[in-house]
């Protein structure tokens, strides 16, 4: 946690650095699309500053208020922050159409040395990030066929990451624009790269956008037949269930609850150990925070499907 904060940090503070160096050469130059890109990174800082928030208040312990802590902080952050990137790149992909239509005239030199320096610097800035997107985490059971491997994907450490390396393709294609007009003078260059390049980053952005906003409506992406079958094959004294409910509040969480259906001979004590064991061989597959309530025979005939009891 501490490294992807550190790593935000260091981030925020090129970027606002870099922000000020293009708006000076954009004033100096003449040249709107500097100062039009110098804002457009501002609008990223503010990005990274949400990604710090949501890594600050995700680590906070839950509380009377926060019960379940801020779990949801990451997830939050992502949606805000693609949500934010795909309008921007709306934003620049309408003003390159109109820059198309109307070009103007562009200091060069000026434009290609400042775009240098911000390609360097966004794309050190996505390496950190991209670094810091993937988490691993091992998973050991008392048994060797009982280890799991996962990988999490940060979804806010994704978004920033985006924002950052849309930051470095519109550099790119400025640092080639102004190249291209300096020598052959084709002004028009800079507008077709920068619509290529708005269209690819709302392609990449999109589906976060769509994940993080799902995820924020609680939606499961785990198969439930699946997870339905763990459960019931775990103890032959399960006689069904139902109101099975699954959903994941950030990238390496997963919550879920059930109502079980068991033997109605059973013990308190046998009873712990059955929940005690869907519990484990849920955890086992990804399953972090479970609640089970058992019930007697007398729900045996309610449906399993969680669709039809909201």
């Amino acid at each position: 946690m501490s490294d992807k904060k550190q790593t935000l940090q260091k981030v925020i503070a090129l970027n606002i650095s870099l922000v000020i160096a293009e708006i000076i050469a954009g004033i100096y130059s003449g040249s709107m699309a500097l100062i039009a890109d110098a804002f457009h990174n501002l609008g990223d800082v503010l990005a990274l500053f949400i990604s710090l928030i949501a890594i600050v208040y995700g680590a906070k312990k839950a509380s009377e208020s926060m019960t379940f802590g801020y779990v949801k902080a990451e997830i939050m952050a992502a949606f805000i922050n693609s949500l934010f990137l795909i309008i921007t790149m709306i934003f620049i992909l309408v003003e390159s159409i109109n820059r198309f239509l109307n070009p103007s005239e562009i200091n060069a030199p000026i434009v290609i040395f400042a775009s240098l320096i911000a390609l360097c610097i966004n794309a050190y800035s996505t390496i950190l990030l991209k670094q810091n997107n993937i988490e691993h985490h091992h998973d050991h059971g008392e048994n060797e066929h009982h280890d799991h491997h996962h990988e999490h994907e940060d979804m806010n450490m994704k978004s920033a990451y985006l924002h950052m390396l849309g930051d470095a393709v519109i550099s790119l294609s400025v640092a080639v624009g102004g190249v291209i007009i300096y020598f052959f003078g084709v002004v028009a260059i800079d507008s077709v790269l920068s619509v290529i390049f708005s269209i690819y980053i709302i392609k990449e952005t999109f589906p976060l956008l769509k994940k993080s906003f799902y995820s924020l409506m609680d939606s499961n992406i785990d198969d439930l037949k699946q997870i339905e079958n763990l459960i019931i094959n775990s103890n032959s004294s399960i006689l069904s269930l139902h109101d099975l409910h699954l959903y994941r509040p950030n990238s390496k969480e997963c919550y879920g609850s059930v109502h079980l259906v068991l033997n109605g001979n059973l013990t308190l004590v046998e009873i712990e150990v059955i929940l005690e064991n869907i519990r484990l061989v849920l955890a086992q597959n990804g399953i972090t925070h479970f609640i089970i309530q058992p019930e007697s025979n007398k729900y045996n005939s309610i449906s399993t499907s969680c669709c039809n009891h909201l």
